[in-house]
């Protein structure tokens, strides 16, 4: 498998991965899934995502993502390029160019998924040496790995895994109303301040309800909860600030791993408040 750039998702990835042994391979070639240049030229984002993949199928191997969007960039742009000879004839006509070419058998793999189904609740059971009993955490998906169904790595109306995984690791992951709201990083680029007020109405009925973080899967949304907390909690007049993390940071922090080893020191949110529920000192 392959893994590129995502900043601490990256580097507690990368952490998961190694610990349980999945072969992947980090590509420098690797590069933008081209779904900003979709709306521009659909053959320009065709061709990039197509390189993507080709890549990987020349060396035999899946396309691991870390981020939701990519994902379904690059699910759909393998879709309508195997479903269509003309296209495929022409992003192979420019991708001959560097002697590559894409034949579409390579899967686009989303990390939890493989966390999923190549890991396993029994082998993370196994391994936990941190118990998380205590903390009760908000899950928040991302809309891109569960819409449209075609794609969605689990039940797109009522999904369960992050909640099995976080589960397992000993902390509770209840439902709650807000759990399927969109992070409106979209809309944000439209209307930024409107976006924020709709972040912070997720954000405080997650504190209202009694969370001691939200956990996500996706940099997309991590960012625009996370970063935007300052904004938020002037916009509305009110603390909105939560620790916001990936699950991966998570994971690790279950199988004892510390803090800076898992990139925690790069996430703005107040990591400290749920290291601290933990009994865990954070690194300098």
């Amino acid at each position: 498998m392959i893994v590129s750039e995502q900043y601490q998702y990256e580097i507690s990835a990368k952490k998961i991965l190694d610990f349980f042994g999945v072969d992947y391979r980090v590509c420098p070639e690797f590069h933008c899934c081209g779904e900003p240049m979709k709306c521009v030229n659909v053959m320009t984002w065709l061709t990039m995502a197509s390189r993507i993949i080709a890549m990987a199928e020349r060396m035999g191997r899946d396309v691991l993502t870390l981020c939701n969007g990519c994902y379904l960039s690059l699910n759909k742009a393998k879709k309508i390029i195997t479903d269509s000879k003309r296209r495929k004839a022409e992003v192979n006509r420019i991708l001959g160019k560097d002697g590559l070419e894409f034949n579409g058998s390579a899967r686009i793999r989303h990390i939890m998924s493989v966390i999923a189904e190549d890991i396993g609740l029994e082998r993370i059971r196994e391994s936990t040496r941190r118990n998380l009993r205590g903390l009760v955490l908000a899950t928040h998906y991302g809309c891109h790995v569960l819409r449209p169904y075609d794609f969605a790595i689990d039940d797109p109306e009522n999904p369960t895994v992050l909640e099995k995984f976080i589960e397992v690791l000993g902390a509770r992951a209840p439902y709650y109303p807000e759990r399927m709201d969109c992070c409106m990083i979209l809309f944000a680029n439209v209307r930024p301040r409107d976006a924020d007020l709709i972040r912070g109405e997720k954000l405080l009925a997650i504190k209202r309800r009694g969370f001691d973080a939200m956990i996500t899967i996706c940099p997309l949304c991590q960012h625009s909860y996370e970063t935007r907390q300052r904004r938020i909690s002037k916009l509305l007049k009110a603390d909105v600030s939560i620790p916001v993390i990936y699950y991966t940071q998570l994971l690790g922090l279950a199988l004892g791993m510390s803090p800076r080893d898992l990139g925690l020191h790069l996430n703005m949110s107040p990591t400290r408040r749920l290291l601290g529920k933990l009994g865990i000192v954070s690194d300098p």
